[in-house]
């Protein structure tokens, strides 16, 4: 579990999509348990996003549901990620129990057919 002054350091890369998916799993967690960094998380947010909108001369009025659409699409992506890596996971051992029946069944035949011994 992150403590404050480390959800703190990661709230620019955050709002920059720096973050990796693990990190991002890490913030987020943190985030929703603790209001003062949600908090702190709104501020720098409202005040970037608000900069970029002014620059680009595209607004969107609602910053705060803009920062929960970006929190729900960030944990969309953990749980993406998550569901990526359990996948990878299964056909991993798929793969490896697959390899393992060929030399046993390769074995049995070269025993069957009297070259092991």
């Amino acid at each position: 579990m992150l403590t404050c002054r480390e959800a703190e350091k990661m709230v620019m890369p955050y709002i920059d999509e720096e973050l990796g998916e693990d990190e991002l799993d890490e913030f987020l967690e943190h985030i929703w348990s603790c209001d003062s960094c949600k908090e702190e998380l709104e501020i720098y947010y409202t005040v970037s996003v608000g900069l970029r909108q002014l620059e680009s001369g595209t607004g969107v009025y609602d910053i705060t549901g803009a920062l929960e659409e970006s929190m729900e699409l960030a944990w969309l992506k953990v749980r993406a990620g998550r569901l990526r890596r359990v996948i990878c996971y299964a056909v991993e051992t798929l793969c490896a129990t697959g390899v393992l029946m060929v030399l046993i069944l390769q074995l049995r035949m070269w025993h069957q057919a009297g070259i092991l011994g």
